[in-house]
């Protein structure tokens, strides 16, 4: 009986316990910034050496892409793209591109600064593609 008497009465004073505590104050301790295993790495990333994490990986989307868009550059009223290994360039007219002036770069004729501004087009154009045959492989 004595057991049933210390129990009750523990219940009891638990209960009241519980209900005389504000709820609210527990709430307000907690912290309500939830880290996340992406924040963790943003806070770290300076302190991690360059290189590490590849940023161009090779996709089935990335792969399509390159097969189905051709990368412009627009300078001096001028588009100039790569197409089948061919360096083309076409007027612009208000609405984008005017096909019917489209003809090939004739770099033969150029001279020095001319050819620097289709090396500097170029290399735009070429930015960031792994085979654009640029080595030997040795």
């Amino acid at each position: 009986m004595q057991y049933f008497i210390g129990s009750l009465s523990t219940l009891i004073i638990i209960f009241c316990v519980i209900k005389l505590l504000p709820y609210n104050q527990y709430q307000k301790d907690k912290n309500p910034f939830r880290y996340s295993q992406s924040h963790i790495h943003e806070i770290v990333k300076p302190l991690l050496p360059e290189g590490l994490f590849n940023k161009n990986i090779i996709r089935q989307s990335s792969i399509h892409e390159e097969k189905t868009n051709i990368k412009v550059i627009i300078i001096d009223g001028y588009a100039y793209w790569v197409k089948d290994n061919l360096f083309y360039m076409a007027d612009m007219d208000g609405d984008g591109v005017d096909s019917e002036t489209t003809r090939l770069v004739d770099t033969m004729g150029m001279d020095k600064v001319q050819l620097d501004k289709m090396l500097f087009i170029m290399d735009r154009l070429r930015d960031g593609k792994n085979d654009d045959s640029s080595s030997t492989g040795n």
